[in-house]
């Protein structure tokens, strides 16, 4: 693969557990946009929890994702954790290493769910040029909105949206350590626990302690208020250039996935035109709506949200034409 010029090093981790499935979709569509000069790094979790005791994987499932990702990125390197940590020590590992170790300037990280667009990695390069500029931008992402009908993404593709999941993000180092003090007291509230069985009332104590209103306990709901609280936003396009595939797992079924409508997600089927930087008075906006939910008076991104709360009630919602 020829070096494009509009390329800079950009490690890529990509966390794993137990669903090869998955996993080696989201593989195939990243291999074509990589070489050999990308450090791509496999996160894989383990099998057995060390709080809870609870096995959530069998070494098969798991040696199957490590072969997987060393038959399809060769090159690339894998750290494998001998104990099941959960999503957010998982994170917290590949953050470490990308940000710590190798002490990148700059990083994607990816879950073993979100299938690429052929221009997701193009993309995220544009819109992490926006952050570098700007440090009010904490978060970036591709994947767009996913209910947006193909003509309408076609029509607004040069538009950038607020995100909502923190799916296929990328961020500077800067903004990494802009929030790693927030970042520590949030995973200081998961020690000797199984993430699955965190202390949700702990968690939205912290929370409403600071100020804040929610129902979500997850990792992801920590960086969504981390970034608010610190006047940050997160962002990604309207056109969409992923597709979230994880019907099943450990926060979504089939049913959820299907009322949450990203069955119904269409990429953007045209070469991905440049979005346009967002205007100081655009992130002003997305910083007060963001406030606003987060003192409690806004609504949910979607129903898959509410997943995620303490009293793991789903309320069904329909899916916002575009979260704003």
């Amino acid at each position: 693969m020829r070096w494009p010029l509009w390329r800079k090093a950009l490690p890529i981790a990509i966390l794993s557990f137990n669903r090869a499935q998955y996993l080696e979709q989201v593989l195939r569509s990243l291999r074509p946009q990589v070489s050999k000069r990308d450090r791509v790094i496999l996160i894989q979790d383990g099998a057995k929890n060390p709080f809870s005791g609870r096995v959530k994987a069998t070494p098969e499932s798991i040696r199957q994702c490590v072969d997987l990702f060393r038959d399809i990125i060769p090159w690339g390197t894998v750290l494998e954790s001998p104990a099941n940590l959960g999503i957010a020590l998982n994170y917290e590992r590949a953050e470490t290493y990308v940000f710590e170790t190798l002490q990148s300037q700059r990083a994607l990280i990816l879950e073993d769910d979100l299938v690429l667009s052929p221009d997701y990695i193009r993309v995220i390069h544009w819109l992490l040029r926006f952050a570098e500029k700007d440090r009010r931008i904490a978060y970036v992402s591709a994947y767009g909105n996913m209910w947006a009908s193909l003509d309408d993404q076609r029509r607004r593709q040069g538009e950038l949206l607020h995100m909502h999941e923190n799916w296929g993000f990328a961020m500077t180092r800067q903004a990494w350590l802009d929030e790693r003090p927030f970042r520590q007291q949030y995973l200081r509230l998961l020690d000797e626990r199984d993430y699955s069985e965190r202390d949700g009332s702990r968690i939205l104590d912290f929370y409403k302690q600071r100020g804040w209103t929610t129902e979500v306990t997850s990792q992801d709901a920590a960086r969504w208020i981390a970034s608010v609280e610190l006047g940050k936003v997160r962002l990604t396009t309207f056109a969409c250039h992923a597709r979230y595939i994880g019907e099943v797992g450990e926060h979504f079924n089939p049913d959820l996935y299907r009322r949450s409508g990203f069955h119904r997600t269409v990429m953007l089927d045209t070469r991905a035109a440049k979005p346009r930087a967002p205007a100081r008075w655009q992130i002003d906006s997305w910083l007060e709506h963001e406030r606003i939910r987060f003192k409690g008076e806004g609504e949910p991104f979607y129903s898959g949200h509410l997943a995620g709360s303490s009293s793991n009630q789903v309320e069904v919602t329909h899916p916002p034409s575009a979260p704003r």
